[in-house]
C-alpha cells in the first residue's frame, strides 16, 4: 500500500484512505479499458459485450461478499439481461476468490463495484454518443439517482469503517478487487500488461 495510502487511514477519513489506496489502479483500469476509448457504434458495442462478459465472472465472484456488506446485490440482473440480448453469456464465476475475512474487506470490495456505477453513467452517455442504440442496461445503473446512491452508499461506508484497522482491512480488500479484475481482462486478451 502506497504510503499516502497509510498516511490516508491515520486521517480518520475512510472514503479518502479508500479513494487512496484505489488511486493508482483505478487509473490503470481506465486508461487501458477498450470500451472507455472513442469508438464507433459497432465497434462500442463490441466492447460492451466483452466488457460484460469478464465483469460477469468477477462480479459473480465478488456477490457473496458484497451481500455481508449489503451493497452490490441489485448489479447482476441487468448485466445478464445485457448478454442474453447479444447471445453472450459471460465469463463463468469461480476464477478468484475474494480475500474476505471481515464485513470491513467486504466494504472495500462494495467500494469498488458501487464506485464503478458512476464510471458506468459516463461510460453509457460516450455509447450513446457513438451512436448505440441497443439497451444499456448495466451501464444505465440506477439512471438519476446513481449519484444519491453513491452518497448514501458513502455515508453507510463512514459508519462501518471507524477502526484504522477496519479501515487498512477494506483497503487491501478494494485493491485487490481492482487487480483482479486487470487480471481478468489481461487473460481475456482484452488489455495488455504495462510492464
Amino acid at each position: 500500500m502506497p504510503n499516502d495510502a497509510i498516511g490516508a487511514i491515520a486521517s480518520g477519513d475512510p472514503v479518502l484512505a479508500l479513494r487512496s489506496a484505489t488511486q493508482a489502479l483505478h487509473a490503470q483500469l481506465d486508461s487501458q479499458l477498450p470500451l472507455a476509448q472513442p469508438a464507433d457504434a459497432t465497434q462500442s458495442l463490441h466492447h460492451y459485450h466483452a466488457h460484460l462478459s469478464v465483469l460477469h465472472g468477477w462480479l459473480s465472484d465478488l456477490m457473496p461478499a458484497l451481500q455481508r456488506a449489503g451493497w452490490g446485490q441489485d448489479l447482476l440482473e441487468p448485466l445478464r439481461a445485457d448478454l442474453a440480448d447479444a447471445g453472450l453469456a459471460g465469463e463463468p464465476a469461480g476464477q478468484a476468490r475474494p480475500p474476505v475475512q471481515t464485513e470491513a474487506a467486504a466494504w472495500g470490495l462494495a467500494y469498488v463495484v458501487e464506485g464503478s456505477q458512476l464510471g458506468g453513467r459516463v461510460l453509457h452517455q460516450r455509447l450513446r454518443s457513438a451512436g448505440v442504440r441497443v439497451p444499456l442496461r448495466y451501464l444505465e445503473g440506477r439512471g438519476a439517482g446513481t449519484a444519491a446512491h453513491w452518497k448514501g452508499f458513502l455515508q453507510s461506508l463512514r459508519a462501518a469503517l471507524v477502526e484504522p484497522a477496519d479501515v487498512a482491512a477494506a483497503s487491501a480488500a478494494a485493491c485487490w478487487a481492482f487487480e483482479d479484475l486487470l487480471a481478468r481482462f489481461r487473460r481475456s486478451g482484452w488489455i495488455q500488461d504495462a510492464r
